[in-house]
């Protein structure tokens, strides 16, 4: 027999060993595809983030490449390692030269090297091809280099602990399933197999089991095998054992009831309590004793007394029922159960009380409603990112709008009519800064009370604070651009890019009631999250339009006399001959030269030269009309196009500005002797009706008045047929 017992605990072993191998495979197996799942998730989610900056910062990249504006490209790739795994950034043009590469020092920071590099690769790289103009030609690249090491290590950081804790959970389990299995059925189910192999005896006197003292079922067995032992023995020797088996019988059904895990409770015809165990009385708070002849009904709470009375009442048609109760603990603390009701009949068949099993089931129900909650908040999230999907949809449409605007005022429209969209719930206005400490409201939506037209920089709380002030109610200090009058809460939040003022995003709310004091208005996180994101998208809009428009000022301005240049007047002077000779009017073109300003430059020095040219640009400026066109053509050479106007009438205008600038001799730093320039005139179509003819004829006027002494205007003969060549075949003089 102790062979046999020490087999039977080698199962149990064998069992425990089993259960832990599985459930370490188990827990290793579902850790690692937990894992590999979480790992393309978040490399999925880094590159969403990564190829989104990408594109917002591809249209200036691009002109920044188009334009080889080094300082341009810098801008763009500084403000690409404001996102954290951005490690370097750099932009090439076509020709592949790198306009601007910036590094941060989080790259020295990384490890160079690391037990995952093996699996997985240190950084990543992004590229995206830079296009410019309306063939969308190919300028260069946008270059984005990421760091996976602290996403990565964080990573694995997590997976090597989460993989630990299933692990040692599934082995502890295991191991306590073992030890239970031995000390509850082994251990027993031995000496009671070693009682059953030595048969049933008639013997009276034999020692009595341990295992029968139990109240699981493993005592339910050993008694039972006593009970056999006895009834084996004395029903052959009396009817007094007879009479003390069925005494036995009693006390077992009875102990059956009492170590039940589920309530008994049964009652008679009134509802008055005749039997009750220990886990009914458990139930309610209270000794089993103590129930005895009490109602049921001052246990039940109030709302399911009709249904309880129903229930008694229903006992005459002999049918079991279950049913859902919330009953009262004697300390008042509710208890929902689950009862499974039957009638109880005396011999002649006559119902005579109810016997009820009665399952606690506040456990499930607590259960039942968290998860209800659950799916409540499930559903709710599902609906703001449905929300959210949508907002980000239309920012991005914004963005793609501002990238599309040519001028401030297209973008201050798309800005409102954007704004008009995401916070539709809201009243608000956009104000831009001025020059000076004013802003302009150059935009509102809904009922906008909370602005004036125009307000001082000052006047604003978000401004001073450089970050957004919430007013809501009694809380936060009022900006003193609001109405005194106005109720609800005012979010403002500014614009600022590199620490410039853009503008200022209002956002207004009125309260649900007239007499809330504003905190019902207030904002949600929502609204205010979607708001940060909308003026991030407005900010840059705004930012790389007035970029755009400062590249091409510097594209097409003359950085020192401030006159167009000739790129420009190239562009121009086609079209402006196209358009006056449609419409039958003349145009003249005067080709101007400054007389001897080598002589000013060596003389007196480039500073000197310098001012010589400012001043004749500002001469010739203002000699003509606003209409007209005033460029430097290069060097000492200025050119002015004038539409409409004859070429006498030009010769007179230009008459004036020679006397002007002669009387400008020696004032605001400029040279003591005179200055002087000589002017060349041709028009058209009296000297040619194409840019190559007109532009000969004038510049053959310039040579024959400088062959004239200078300081002259000369107005170019008109011409029949075809234009002598008379100035490209001999050299001007200087």
């Amino acid at each position: 027999m102790t062979g046999e017992r020490r087999g039977i605990g080698r199962l149990a072993i064998r069992h425990a060993l089993l259960a832990a191998l599985l459930g370490v495979l188990l827990g290793a197996g579902f850790s690692i595809l937990q894992i590999g799942v979480d790992y393309r998730l978040s490399v999925e989610s880094e590159r969403r983030e990564i190829l989104q900056m990408m594109a917002v910062m591809r249209e200036p990249a691009a002109q920044a490449s188009y334009n080889l504006n080094e300082d341009a490209a810098r801008v763009v790739v500084q403000g690409a390692l404001a996102y954290a795994p951005v490690q370097q950034a750099m932009v090439v043009n076509d020709f592949g030269e790198m306009l601007a590469r910036v590094a941060s020092d989080r790259m020295r920071a990384d490890p160079p090297s690391a037990w995952w590099t093996r699996l997985v690769a240190p950084t990543q790289n992004y590229t995206v091809p830079l296009e410019f103009g309306p063939a969308r030609k190919r300028v260069g690249e946008l270059r984005v280099v990421t760091s996976q090491a602290p996403r990565v290590e964080r990573f694995f950081e997590l997976a090597w602990r989460d993989m630990g804790l299933n692990v040692l959970r599934s082995v502890t389990v295991a191991l306590a399933l073992g030890v239970l299995s031995f000390v509850t059925l082994t251990r027993p189910l031995t000496a009671i197999a070693r009682r059953i192999g030595h048969g049933p005896s008639t013997t009276p006197g034999i020692e009595p089991l341990a295992e029968a003292a139990r109240t699981d079922e493993i005592g339910q067995i050993a008694s039972a095998f006593e009970r056999y032992e006895r009834e084996a023995g004395e029903r052959a020797r009396s009817l007094e054992a007879a009479a003390r088996a069925l005494a036995a019988s009693e006390v077992r059904y009875r102990r059956i009831v009492e170590t039940a895990g589920e309530g008994v409770w049964q009652v008679d015809e009134r509802g008055l309590t005749t039997l009750a165990n220990e886990a009914m009385a458990r139930m309610l708070g209270m000794a089993p004793d103590q129930l005895q002849g009490r109602s049921m009904f001052e246990f039940v709470d109030a709302g399911d007394r009709p249904a309880v009375t129903a229930l008694l009442r229903r006992r005459e048609s002999q049918d079991s029922e279950r049913s859902e109760i919330r009953f009262l603990r004697a300390d008042g603390h509710p208890v929902w159960a689950e009862v499974s009701s039957c009638p109880i009949a005396d011999a002649d068949g006559h119902p005579i009380g109810t016997l009820a099993m009665v399952t606690n089931a506040t456990e499930r129900r607590r259960r039942d409603e968290e998860l209800r909650a659950t799916n409540e908040r499930l559903t709710s999230m599902v609906i703001d990112l449905e929300r959210h999907k949508s907002d980000m949809a239309r920012i991005a449409e914004l963005n793609e709008l501002l990238q599309s605007a040519r001028t401030e005022a297209e973008a201050f429209e798309v800005v409102r009519a954007a704004a008009a969209v995401l916070f539709a719930d809201c009243a608000g206005g956009f104000a831009v800064a001025a020059p000076g400490e004013a802003m302009n409201v150059v935009g509102t939506w809904g009922d906008c009370a909370c602005l004036p037209d125009h307000y001082e920089r000052s006047a604003c709380w978000a401004i001073r604070r450089g970050g957004a002030h919430l007013q809501s109610g009694r809380h936060g200090i009022r900006c003193l651009h609001q109405p005194a009058d106005m109720t609800g809460a005012l979010l403002c939040t500014p614009l600022y890019v590199d620490g410039v003022l853009i503008g200022v995003l209002h956002l207004h709310r009125s309260p649900v009631e007239p007499d809330d004091d504003g905190d019902a208005a207030d904002f949600s996180g929502a609204v205010q999250q979607r708001l940060e994101v909308f003026g991030e998208v407005v900010k840059l809009g705004l930012s790389n339009l007035r970029l755009r428009d400062s590249l091409r000022e510097q594209a097409l301005r003359d950085a020192l006399t401030g006159l167009p240049n000739r790129r420009l007047f190239d562009e121009a002077l086609p079209r402006e001959l196209t358009r006056c000779l449609r419409a039958h009017q003349p145009l003249t073109l005067a080709m101007i030269d400054v007389d001897h300003f080598k002589h000013f430059n060596d003389r007196y020095g480039h500073d000197a030269g310098d001012r010589v040219l400012r001043s004749v640009a500002q001469v010739l400026a203002g000699s003509i009309r606003a209409d007209d066109m005033a460029c430097r053509y290069g060097g000492d050479e200025f050119i002015c196009l004038m539409p409409g106007m004859t070429a006498h009438d030009a010769a007179s205008r230009f008459e004036l500005a020679l006397q002007r600038m002669a009387a400008l001799a020696g004032e605001d730093g400029l040279p003591a002797e005179p200055i002087t320039f000589t002017i060349g005139l041709a028009s058209a179509p009296d000297c040619g009706t194409d840019v190559t003819s007109l532009t000969r004829a004038a510049d053959a006027a310039l040579y024959v008045a400088k062959g004239k002494g200078r300081n002259r205007v000369e107005v170019a003969a008109v011409v029949t047929g075809s234009v002598p060549e008379t100035s490209f075949a001999q050299t001007r003089p200087g």
